[in-house]
């Protein structure tokens, strides 16, 4: 054979091969984007309200029910994509209508945080902000007009990297957590915990509340420390089961159910006087498997609601399903699943 035919014949041979792995990577995606299918959380979810902001750029990271009696049920948080200052809205369960207020420091600056979580308690509206939970009074946050900023009140400060915060008013608890990626959300190797060949990564506080205290709490020293895996982005609890919300990028979300551990089981350690208590194989009841994005999680009403992240202008064009509403699950029957 000729010199000239055996270059064709290379030629064609590294052509196939490129066809080869062009068809098999369109393949790929076309299952990976197109064949997400969630069949046991799809026999439970109930879409709720239209997650606001998305128009205009947010990218949704907190939810919390509002006291009962309100215009609104319930507070969305989230940053601005365009980088203008993070804002919290107020929505009204049933119709969808929104308005939304944003944050100025006692000395009048505005805030570009990342605004992780929300949660509510009687009078007040708290944020996780950077290190601290930040409380805005609630009735001025209801008398704001639609694009208004409203004053922060106090806050908590803490040693971690505040992701997400969920007041439990039934043992009138606030939790503040924070968020583990070995890459890039790295945390205290302190908080590294290993058990019978299990890490868990990253620390949630529970403090008890106190609204008439400084930064609404009792004492800044946490009551309680859970144990918890890394890629959390919410906590729930109820007096028996705790819920975390964890997700990152593209991959589906898993929500995780645990026996409540605070609820008389035996700590794990202790930290500086504080007992912890470890989330893990030993407490985790079944795993349901979620749309990707899913970000805080709240109890309402015998529900779990979910946030999710990714009809948000910086992802949408990329990941595998867009979530536009908040989606809700039965309390009690994500764990069957």
């Amino acid at each position: 054979m000729d010199t000239k035919a055996k270059r064709l014949k290379r030629a064609l041979i590294a052509l196939g091969i490129v066809l080869f792995f062009i068809a098999a990577l369109f393949i790929f995606l076309m299952v990976w984007f197109f064949g997400a299918k969630y069949p046991a959380f799809e026999s439970i979810a109930e879409e709720e309200f239209t997650i606001p902001g998305l128009k205009e750029g947010i990218s949704p990271q907190g939810i919390a029910p509002l006291p009962e009696g309100l215009k609104y049920d319930f507070a969305v948080s989230g940053y601005m994509v365009d980088k203008s200052p993070s804002r919290v809205y107020l929505v009204d369960g049933e119709t969808d209508e929104a308005k939304y207020f944003t944050l100025r420091t006692k000395e009048g600056k505005a805030v570009y945080s990342h605004f992780g979580g929300v949660t509510a308690t009687e009078n007040y509206i708290l944020i996780a902000d950077v290190k601290a939970v930040v409380r805005v009074r609630l009735q001025e946050a209801l008398d704001a007009e639609n694009g208004e900023a409203v004053e922060i009140y106090d806050e908590l400060e803490t040693d971690i990297n505040v992701a997400f915060c969920y007041y439990f008013e039934e043992e009138n608890l606030l939790f503040a957590g924070e968020f583990y990626r070995e890459k890039n959300y790295k945390t205290d190797a302190r908080h590294h915990l290993e058990k019978d060949g299990e890490t868990n990564y990253a620390f949630i506080y529970a403090y008890e509340a106190d609204e008439n205290a400084a930064g609404g709490v009792k004492s800044a020293t946490p009551v309680s420390i859970l144990s918890v895996r890394g890629l959390v982005q919410g906590v729930a609890v109820t007096g028996d089961k705790i819920y975390l919300s964890c997700s990152y990028g593209l991959p589906d979300s898993k929500l995780y159910t645990y026996s409540n551990p605070l609820k008389g089981g035996a700590s794990f350690c202790e930290i500086d006087g504080v007992p912890v208590y470890r989330l893990d194989k030993d407490n985790l009841l079944p795993v349901l498997t979620l749309p990707c994005m899913s970000e805080e999680i709240c109890i309402k009403d015998g529900k779990l609601y979910i946030l999710y992240e990714s009809l948000c202008n910086k992802y949408k064009y990329f990941v595998r399903v867009q979530m536009r509403r908040v989606t809700s699950v039965p309390l009690g029957k994500s764990e069957n699943k």
